[in-house]
C-alpha cells in the first residue's frame, strides 16, 4: 500500500511539475511579457496624462495606444492557453487576472467582469481579493452601475489597508475620485486625491497632490489648495512636475490675496534655469499678480510684453484674451478690444481661451455694424423730421417714408442693446439703448420687446419695483401680447385673459348683415381696418366687397376692395380668391372706355361727311354757263330728327366676369 501511495505521489509530483514547466514555457512566459509592456505602457502614457490635467491642457479622455492594445490582445491570447491545456498549472490565477485586467484596458468591462468573478469563485482566499474588487469595481462604474461600483471600490479599499497593500489603496481612491468628479462633487473627488496621495510616493504622490490642488482652486478652498501644492513641491523629482508644484502654489497665493508671497514665488522660478522654457508663463502670472493688485498700468505693460515678446508661447494667447477684456471692459476702447481678441487667434491654441477670443471677436465685429445702423438711422430719421417741421419739399419725405425710417431707428437701437444685454454682458449700456426705445420710439414694433427686457432685468437683478413697473405696463396695456404672457410668468401672476376685439367686432359685423344692416356692417368693417396689421385685414376687405356687390349692388365700389384685398395680400387665400374677379372687372372697363370712344369717332366722322355735302350744293358752273345746282347722293339722306347711334361690340372673352357679377360664389 506505502508503495502504491508513494507511485502515486511521485507520479502527481512529477505531472504537476511538468505541467508548470510546460505552461510557463509555451504559453505564460509569452503572456507576461506581453502584459507588462502593455502595462508599461499605459503607466507612461497615464503619467503624460495626467500631467496634461495638471498644466490645464484639458486633454480628451484617456485611452490606451494601438500597442498597448495589441500588447493586451497578446496576452488574452497566450493565458487563454494556459487556461484550456494547464487549468491546474500555479499560473492559472495570475493568467485569471492579466486577461481580466487586458479586458479592463482595453475596454471589454463584460469580459473583464466574468474573469475576476471566476478568480473569486476559483480563489476564494486569493491575498489579490483586493485588487479583484478595484478592477471589479472600477468596470462596474464605467459600465454605469454606479452604487455598486463605488461599493466594491470602497471595499477594496478596507481590503487593501487591512492587508496594507498601498499601491491599492491608491489606484482605488484616484478611480473613486473620478468617479466623483464625474457626479459633480469636486470636494469629494478632491479628498480622494487627497488620500492617493498619501498613499504614493515619489512623482506619483506629487501628481495626485497637484491634482488635487486644482480641484480645490477651482472649489475656493484656496488655503487647502496651497498645503496640497506644497507638499507636492516637497516630494517630486520631475522638472516638470516641481515646476506645476511652485507655479500653482503661487496662483493659489495670489488668489488668497498673498500677492507679496506670490510674486516672491514666481521670482525664484525665473532665477532657476531648470525653468527656462516655463518663463512665459511665470511672467503671465506676475502681470496677473500686478492686475489684481490694483497696478493695472504696470499689468497692461506686462501683457503687452508677452504677446509680442513671447508669440509662439501660451502665455501670449493668455495675455491677448487679458488685454481684450481690459480694453473692453474697463477701458470701453472697443476697437482695441477687437485688435487683441484677433490676435488671440494668432497664438498657440489654449482650451476655451482661443475659442472664447475668436467668438467675442465676432461679436464686437457684429457690434461695429450695429453701431454704424444705429447712427445711419438716426441720421436718416431725424433729417427726415427736420425737413417735416421747415417743410422743405426738397427732401421730399412722405409720412409713409418717415414711418419707414421711424421703424429702422428703432429696431437698431433694439438689436444693438441685444448686442451689449446678451453677447458683450454690458447691462448697462443695454439699459440705455432700451430706455431710449421706450422714451423715443413708443409706437414702434420694438416698443414691448424693450419694455420687457428692461423689466426682466431689473426683476431678475433684484430690483423688484423696476421690474413691476415695466412689466406691469405690458399687462395692463398689452394684454394680447405674447410678451404680456411672459411678463405674468416672471411674475409669477396668471396669464392675462385675452380678448380678441378684432374678431368681436368682425363676428358683428357678420350678424349686421345678416339682419340686413348693411350700412352698419360696412362701419364696423372700416373701423375694423383701421389696424391694417390685423391678422382680420384680409377677410374684412373681402366681406366689405362682397356686401357692396351682392347687397348694395354697388360694383365699382366693391372692385376697390377687391383690388385693394389682392394688392395688399396677394398671398391669403381671399386675395387669391378675388384676383380673377379683379382682372374680368378690369376688363370690362377698358372695353366700355373702347366703346365710348368708338362712338365718338363715329359721331365726328358723319359730322365732317355732312359738312362736306353741304359745301358741295354750292360750286359754280363751268365756262360761263349759268350755274348748275347738283345733288351728289353719299348715302340714305340723314335724320336730323335724331343723332347717330353707334353700338359698341361687345369685347368681352367668354368666361370673364363683368362688372356687375364680380363674384357671386355665397356668402363670405
Amino acid at each position: 500500500m506505502s508503495s502504491t501511495l508513494g507511485g502515486c505521489f511521485a507520479w502527481n509530483y512529477v505531472k504537476v511539475g511538468y505541467d508548470n514547466f510546460s505552461a510557463y514555457f509555451n504559453t505564460f512566459y509569452n503572456a507576461s511579457v506581453a502584459f507588462s509592456a502593455g502595462m508599461k505602457d499605459v503607466v507612461a502614457s497615464k503619467r503624460a496624462y495626467d500631467i496634461n490635467l495638471i498644466a490645464g491642457d484639458h486633454p480628451a479622455p484617456f485611452v490606451i495606444s494601438q500597442n498597448a492594445k495589441q500588447d493586451f490582445e497578446q496576452t488574452i491570447v497566450e493565458a487563454s492557453k494556459v487556461l484550456q491545456y494547464h487549468p491546474h498549472s500555479e499560473f492559472t490565477e495570475d493568467c485569471l487576472f492579466m486577461i481580466g485586467i487586458s479586458y479592463y484596458y482595453q475596454g471589454d468591462n463584460l469580459s473583464g467582469e466574468r474573469k475576476f468573478l471566476e478568480v473569486e469563485a476559483t480563489f476564494p482566499n486569493t491575498k489579490r481579493l483586493a485588487e479583484a474588487e478595484m478592477y471589479y469595481g472600477a468596470m462596474e462604474l464605467d459600465g454605469q452601475k454606479m452604487e455598486t461600483g463605488r461599493d466594491r471600490v470602497l471595499h477594496a479599499i478596507r481590503l487593501a489597508r487591512q492587508e496594507k497593500k498601498r499601491n491599492i489603496v491608491a489606484m482605488s481612491s484616484a478611480i473613486l475620485s473620478d468617479f466623483y468628479l464625474k457626479q459633480g462633487d469636486t470636494l469629494s473627488a478632491a479628498a480622494y486625491l487627497d488620500t492617493a496621495s498619501v498613499f504614493s510616493q515619489d512623482d506619483e504622490a506629487a501628481i495626485y497632490a497637484c491634482r488635487a490642488g486644482r480641484l480645490l482652486v477651482d472649489a475656493q478652498e484656496y488655503a487647502e489648495a496651497s498645503r496640497e501644492f506644497s507638499y507636492a513641491n516637497l516630494v517630486a523629482h520631475d522638472v516638470e512636475i516641481r515646476f506645476y508644484c511652485r507655479y500653482y502654489l503661487a496662483r493659489a497665493q495670489r488668489l488668497m490675496g498673498h500677492y507679496s508671497s506670490a510674486l516672491d514665488g514666481l521670482e525664484s522660478l525665473l532665477r532657476d534655469d531648470n525653468f527656462f522654457d516655463y518663463f512665459p508663463l511665470v511672467k503671465y502670472e506676475q502681470a496677473t499678480v500686478l492686475y489684481d493688485s490694483g497696478e493695472v498700468s504696470r499689468a497692461v505693460t506686462s501683457y503687452e510684453n508677452i504677446d509680442t515678446a513671447y508669440s509662439t508661447s501660451v502665455a501670449a494667447t493668455r495675455s491677448a484674451f487679458r488685454l481684450a477684456r481690459i480694453y473692453l471692459y474697463q477701458v470701453g476702447d472697443f476697437q482695441t478690444a477687437l485688435k487683441y481678441y484677433q490676435r488671440v487667434s494668432s497664438h498657440p491654441n489654449v482650451y476655451a481661451v482661443s475659442d472664447s477670443g475668436q467668438m467675442m471677436a465676432r461679436v464686437l465685429q457684429d457690434y461695429m455694424i450695429d453701431s454704424y445702423r444705429v447712427l445711419m438711422n438716426d441720421s436718416l430719421y431725424y433729417s427726415a423730421l427736420d425737413a417735416e417741421r421747415k417743410n422743405d419739399t426738397s427732401a421730399a419725405y412722405t409720412k409713409e417714408r418717415i414711418d419707414t425710417l421711424y421703424e429702422h431707428a428703432a429696431q437698431s437701437r433694439d438689436q444693438l442693446a441685444g448686442v451689449y444685454m446678451f453677447k458683450l454682458l454690458i447691462p448697462d449700456s443695454a439699459i440705455g439703448c432700451y430706455k431710449t426705445v421706450i422714451r423715443d420710439f413708443p409706437n414702434s414694433g420694438v416698443y414691448q420687446s424693450a419694455l420687457y427686457s428692461l423689466g426682466e432685468y431689473y426683476y431678475s437683478s433684484g430690483d423688484t419695483a423696476n421690474g413691476r413697473k415695466y412689466l406691469g405696463e405690458l399687462i395692463n396695456n398689452y394684454k394680447d401680447s405674447p410678451y404680456a404672457i411672459s411678463a405674468c410668468s416672471v411674475l409669477g401672476l396668471p396669464p392675462p385673459v385675452i380678448v380678441d376685439s378684432a374678431r368681436i367686432s368682425y363676428d358683428q359685423a357678420v350678424e349686421l348683415s345678416q339682419k340686413g344692416k348693411y350700412s352698419a356692417a360696412v362701419d364696423k368693417l372700416h373701423r375694423l381696418l383701421n389696424n391694417p396689421k390685423s391678422r382680420l385685414a384680409p377677410k374684412a376687405l373681402y366681406t366689405l366687397g362682397w356686401i357692396y356687390e351682392n347687397k348694395l349692388q354697388a360694383p365699382d365700389s366693391a372692385f376697390i376692395y377687391y383690388r385693394l384685398l389682392s394688392t395688399e395680400f396677394p398671398n391669403s387665400a381671399y386675395g387669391e380668391n378675388v384676383k380673377l374677379a379683379v382682372t374680368g372687372y378690369e376688363t370690362a372697363q377698358k372695353d366700355s372706355a373702347l366703346a365710348r370712344k368708338a362712338r365718338a369717332d363715329s359721331i365726328a366722322a358723319e359730322a365732317r361727311l355732312r359738312e362736306k355735302a353741304d359745301s358741295l350744293k354750292n360750286v359754280p358752273s363751268v365756262g360761263g354757263h349759268p350755274e348748275v345746282r347738283t345733288e351728289t347722293k353719299i348715302g340714305p339722306a340723314p335724320d336730323s330728327s335724331r343723332e347717330p347711334v353707334s353700338v359698341p361690340r361687345d369685347t368681352s372673352a367668354p368666361g370673364k366676369e363683368r362688372s356687375g357679377d364680380l363674384i357671386k360664389r355665397g356668402k363670405p
